[in-house]
């Protein structure tokens, strides 16, 4: 299943992306596709928090914060989410920040045609399948080698798997704090 979030500040391009992420006539396939969308940036951060996604495509120019700075934070929260951009503005300085600070993987231009977003999102899962599979090979040959240890391999895995599992915060008490 692909987790895909996608956040606009404009509800019709959302069921647009929707709908074409959905579309199954349309090839390359997404391998099962799941769509959730927000037109809020600060909303679609709270439900990182919460939930597990493979990839975030996001508007550049939106009222509460830019796209840059959104992904740059969604890439703090879930730091294996692959990231693009979408936009009708080509600001060559805000898609140089994009690439060094959020690290997207594409920035697609508006209008796109539905075949060539398609293609650019079956690549990016792909790429990101393939670093994870890199990064869980390489910790295996780490614990092989003894550069790190069991435990500290199963929370990498526990942290890709639900994001912010390992970061508890904790009371004088020793209670769990939660955030807000």
């Amino acid at each position: 299943m692909a987790n895909i979030l996608i956040v606009d500040d404009e509800q019709g391009v959302l069921n647009a992306l929707r709908r074409m992420c959905l579309n199954s006539m349309i090839t390359p396939a997404i391998a099962d596709p799941h769509v959730t969308t927000f037109t809020s940036p600060l909303q679609a951060l709270a439900y990182l928090r919460d939930h597990h996604v493979d990839l975030v495509i996001s508007d550049y120019r939106m009222p509460e914060m830019d796209g840059t700075t959104f992904l740059t934070r969604v890439k703090k929260l879930q730091p294996n989410t692959a990231r693009m951009i979408l936009s009708a503005y080509t600001d060559m300085d805000g898609i140089v920040r994009a690439i060094n600070d959020a690290g997207i993987f594409r920035f697609v231009s508006k209008p796109w045609s539905d075949v060539d977003l398609r293609i650019s999102i079956v690549q990016v899962l792909e790429h990101r399948a393939l670093v994870l599979e890199n990064q869980k090979l390489a910790n295996e040959v780490r614990v092989q080698r003894g550069i790190v240890s069991r435990q500290q391999a199963e929370l990498e895995r526990l942290e890709a798997e639900s994001p912010g599992i390992t970061r508890v915060r904790w009371s004088d008490d020793g209670g769990v704090l939660l955030e807000d």
